[in-house]
């Protein structure tokens, strides 16, 4: 069988002609052929599906499909995971250059796919391809392909780490400068301030940035036209400015080294925020070299897009096991004997085995020590639903917290195990700025520590917490079992005038053993 690339040299060098729908020219077979009926926008979208050398393979399949692989305006480069696909020709960055040179001229490429060049011991080879590696294909390849892709008007640009690559891809030979791009997706890639600078000021259409496991290396990232930002597991290198007023999703995952400062987002309407002090704190070292490889950045076989990442929602899971609070009053008897007689290693509040440490555990990190994150609350003042996901004892929130805003379009709240302390005072003081409220979610994680169980049941005994969310209609809390916290979480709404109607449970099966740091 001819090779992708083969069949590229056998097609004709000229202007490719554009068929119409009824075009039948192939004879008899051709005229019984639905599918080459189609028009080519069907085509193409069929097309978006195949990777680029099995886009180039349709040329032989008639005289209709001859040209319609150089319109396609999907280019997908990815070679790693294939699944379904078939194996990437020899040779292929020769392919793939002949393959976006041969391209219609006038036609756009409005996606382009395709991961970072692949490492070799280490060391990102710049020119000369290893002999025993036909897939090969270097940084300074990858940079050309997004030229190219830039050139013809891309609007959507999707970069993903190649598992063989243990170093960032950086853009250094490539400008991200262009009117056209709207989407970018990049993963593991090194953002230097030059090329933060373009995407703030030269990319006046971007409207999508998503980030994952990326190492930032600059001072702004500031965007008029940006409506959705991701930042996932990113290391933030220096003291970064977040600004964007026209922002209206955020999602800020686990950043490394020092958490971004939000400003100027007026149009916020939601939000999530997950912090981990353990990664922020001064005196942490995380190598850049060092990469958490996963399924998903191993290159599978989705798009990889927005749309497809699993939701980062503390509400995401179905209501199977959810029940009304008034349900569990009567087992709390029974719950309590269940914990006597399993031995010293069993878990207070699950019936798991793997010792007195699980799912979550409490960060014990000065406020002087953590890095970032000032004006986090204030700067996502208007949003209308909004996630704050942390651990016990987490600093920057309970520190923001200090000046907390009136939270005026606020519908729904979901909050972490960092608003659970001993007075409630993090979730009072939410919950009085949140005037509009009408959903809140609550997700409890558990971890070993008898003093807060004792802090906690003596706060049962302390006045002055009163809140008023008159247009609250449901509160969830998600716990491991139904632990003590759930009963003094109830007790607090239903003193406030929450009926005890509104108050469900949803009670998780799976605890999840974390060893304990020596």
């Amino acid at each position: 069988m001819r090779s992708a690339g083969q069949m590229l040299d056998e097609t004709p060098a000229k202007k490719p002609k554009v068929c119409s729908a009824g075009d039948t020219s192939g004879g008899d077979a051709a005229s019984a052929d639905r599918l080459s009926a189609l028009p080519d926008e069907v085509l193409h979208h069929v097309m978006s599906f195949l990777r680029a050398w099995e886009v180039a393979r349709t040329c032989v399949l008639s005289r209709r499909w001859r040209h319609v692989w150089a319109s396609a305006p999907c280019v997908d480069l990815r070679v790693w995971r294939l699944g379904r696909h078939c194996a990437p020709p020899d040779r292929f960055a020769k392919f793939a250059y002949r393959f976006l040179l041969q391209r219609e001229a006038s036609a756009p490429v409005d996606t382009l796919r395709l991961l970072s060049s692949p490492g070799y011991g280490g060391h990102r080879y710049r020119q000369s391809p290893p002999s025993d590696e036909p897939e090969y294909y270097s940084s300074d390849d990858v940079d050309a392909w997004i030229r190219a892709a830039i050139k013809r008007r891309a609007r959507v640009i999707q970069l993903t780490a190649h598992p063989k690559d243990e170093t960032y891809s950086g853009f250094w030979h490539a400008n991200i400068v262009s009117c056209h791009l709207k989407v970018l997706v990049l993963s593991e890639s090194l953002l230097s301030d030059r090329t933060l600078r373009q995407l703030s000021s030269r990319c006046p259409s971007l409207e999508v940035l998503d980030l994952k496991k990326c190492s930032l290396k600059g001072s702004e990232i500031s965007s008029a036209s940006l409506r959705s930002l991701t930042i996932v597991e990113c290391s933030v290198m220096q003291d970064l400015t977040i600004a964007s007023p026209n922002l209206l999703s955020l999602r800020c995952f686990k950043p490394y080294h020092r958490a971004p400062l939000f400003q100027n987002m007026g149009s916020i309407t939601t939000a999530t925020i997950m912090l981990d002090d353990s990664f922020l704190h001064v005196g942490y070292e995380n190598d850049n070299e060092f990469i958490h490889k996963t399924a998903h950045d191993e290159g599978s076989d989705s798009d990889c897009s927005v749309e497809n990442d699993p939701p980062y929602s503390s509400d995401s899971c179905s209501d199977a096991s959810t029940c009304e609070f008034v349900e569990i009053l009567t087992d709390s008897e029974d719950e309590q004997c269940d914990d006597h007689g399993q031995g010293p290693d069993h878990c207070k509040h699950c019936k798991c085995n793997h010792g007195p440490y699980c799912y979550g555990r409490r960060n014990r990190f000065d406020v002087d020590k953590i890095l970032g994150g000032h004006n986090v609350l204030h700067s996502l003042s208007n949003a209308t639903n909004l996630e704050l996901l942390a651990g016990a004892g987490e600093v920057i929130l309970n520190r923001e917290l200090k000046t907390c805003p009136v939270f005026g379009n606020l519908k729904t709240l979901s909050l972490g195990e960092w608003c659970i302390t001993a007075d409630f005072y993090p979730l009072i003081s939410l919950l009085q700025h949140s005037p509009n409220l009408e959903r809140l979610f609550i997700e409890l994680k558990l971890y070993d520590d008898d003093d807060t169980e004792e802090e906690m049941e003596d706060s049962t005994k302390l006045v002055g917490r009163s809140f008023a969310c008159t247009h609250l209609k449901i509160v969830k809390i998600k716990c491991l079992e139904y632990e003590y916290k759930v009963h003094l979480l109830a007790d607090l709404f239903t003193d406030n005038g929450v009926p005890v109607e509104k108050i469900f449970v949803r009670r998780q099966s799976i605890c999840h053993y974390i060893k304990p740091v020596a």
